[in-house]
């Protein structure tokens, strides 16, 4: 009886750290894709956005403070964080300036709520200047 109820205890304790957060170790994906829109220095849009091939998108699990992992964008301005537990996740991206404080971010909040959910954020458009 004594066993019984040490072992109880023990696994009572151990049921909270079993809680998987967010992050790598799942079967679940966060897809998307970014766009290039070439800008003048007034900021008006030049062309048509194009894929921005070979820029980093970063992923932040939970409520860390950091990014916790990148990826490259391919060709077509895709990408793909793979292997993700359920959780809340930020996808973020910078446009390119060689100009001081023109650099943007953007940014989506993602949830994944399945284990092998795949999860297709909307197309991020940064800005070229």
């Amino acid at each position: 009886m004594r066993k019984s109820l040490l072992l109880l205890a023990c696994l009572a304790m151990l049921s909270p750290a079993c809680k998987k957060e967010p992050g790598e170790g799942g079967k679940a994906e966060i897809r998307g894709v970014v766009l290039r829109q070439d800008v003048n220095g007034a900021g008006s849009p030049i062309g048509d956005p194009y894929p921005y091939m070979d820029t980093r998108v970063y992923i932040v699990y939970g409520d860390h403070e950091y990014h916790d992992d990148d990826v490259r964008t391919g060709p077509d301005g895709g990408f793909t964080f793979r292997w993700l537990r359920k959780g809340d996740y930020t996808v973020y991206t910078f446009g390119e300036c060689d100009c001081p404080g023109k650099t943007e971010a953007v940014s989506y909040k993602v949830t994944i709520d399945g284990k092998k959910d795949v999860v297709t954020v909307p197309t991020f458009t940064v800005k070229n200047f």
